[in-house]
């Protein structure tokens, strides 16, 4: 077993953040394109984009890059790394693979084989590997205790469908501490939870008047409540005990302004409870400060 990697920070229930962002990174540091964004405990910061095909890291809290990977991948969706340094990037479109760095390491070694681009990539306590295949539509994994490199299908039956068991053009993952499986499930316009065993998701609540379109990024707090990457509806969405709210980009049109947001990929928080958003269409990472009358950790 292992320790959580991702920040779950402990927010209020009036927690804000700063509509206004700063720019965390833009086009002339990681292209264009940003897909993912992943944040470690340490803080270190993991952004992959798709022109140039290209991981860039940045390692505690540096303010410019520390490393950059970028031979041999082709259009990588996402990135995920574990707590002793291990760095997985999907690299399944071309090479059908999931490649992993390991802390200091000059070249990766394949992690998992996979059919497609990975969406999205989580590794859970227990040490399995998970890959969101979009295009088919499913999620599998991947135990590192399995030394054959077998995978299983655990959400979505590989065709498109709103069924419980079926998933449309799936996207982000989240894995808690109990491997309940969260997936952003854009066709459906919904995000899915699958209870540790289960084959048949359960539809996440929307209430307050808020509608999704096509949720592409998802994360949990430390009280387990919801972050929702609204990719199609260009803002961030939160839930607690009230329901849920919006908390970015509320009540503007997607755009190039520090309180806009073009259709966001992914999201990810730091330890200080900042989030960070892959403003895809505008081709940077933006940076929400969490308000100093919320608590954050």
């Amino acid at each position: 077993m292992i320790d959580q990697s991702v920040n779950q920070p402990k927010f209020s229930p009036n927690a804000t953040w700063n509509p206004y962002a700063t720019i965390f990174a833009d086009n002339a540091i990681i292209g264009n394109t940003p897909y993912s964004i992943f944040i470690d405990t340490n803080n270190s910061v993991y952004i992959t984009s798709n022109a140039p095909s290209c991981l860039k890291i940045w390692l505690g809290e540096s303010t410019t890059p520390t490393k950059s990977i970028c031979g041999g991948l082709d259009d990588p969706y996402s990135a995920f790394a574990t707590n002793n340094g291990d760095v997985y990037v999907d690299n399944g479109g071309t090479y059908h693979r999931v490649d992993k760095w390991a802390l200091n390491a000059n070249k990766s070694v394949p992690a998992m084989y996979v059919r497609d681009s990975c969406y999205g990539l989580f590794v859970d306590i227990e040490e399995n590997l998970y890959c969101c295949l979009e295009n088919a539509h499913q999620v599998i994994i991947r135990s590192f205790n399995d030394s054959i490199n077998s995978t299983l299908i655990i959400g979505g039956n590989g065709t498109a469908g709103s069924r419980s068991d079926k998933l449309n053009q799936p996207r982000g993952i989240f894995v808690d501490s109990n491997l309940t499986l969260y997936v952003a499930d854009c066709g459906n316009d919904r995000i899915q939870r699958f209870p540790s065993g289960q084959t048949n998701g359960i539809t996440v609540a929307i209430t307050n008047s808020i509608t999704l379109n096509c949720p592409s990024g998802v994360v949990l707090d430390a009280d387990g409540y919801l972050f929702i990457a609204d990719s199609g509806n260009s803002q961030i969405i939160g839930s607690g005990p009230d329901g849920f709210r919006c908390l970015i980009g509320c009540g503007t049109l997607a755009g190039p302004a520090l309180n806009q947001i073009d259709q966001p990929a992914a999201l990810s928080f730091d330890n200080y409870g900042n989030l960070f958003v892959a403003d895809t269409y505008n081709n940077r990472i933006l940076k929400f400060l969490l308000a100093t009358n919320s608590s954050g950790k």
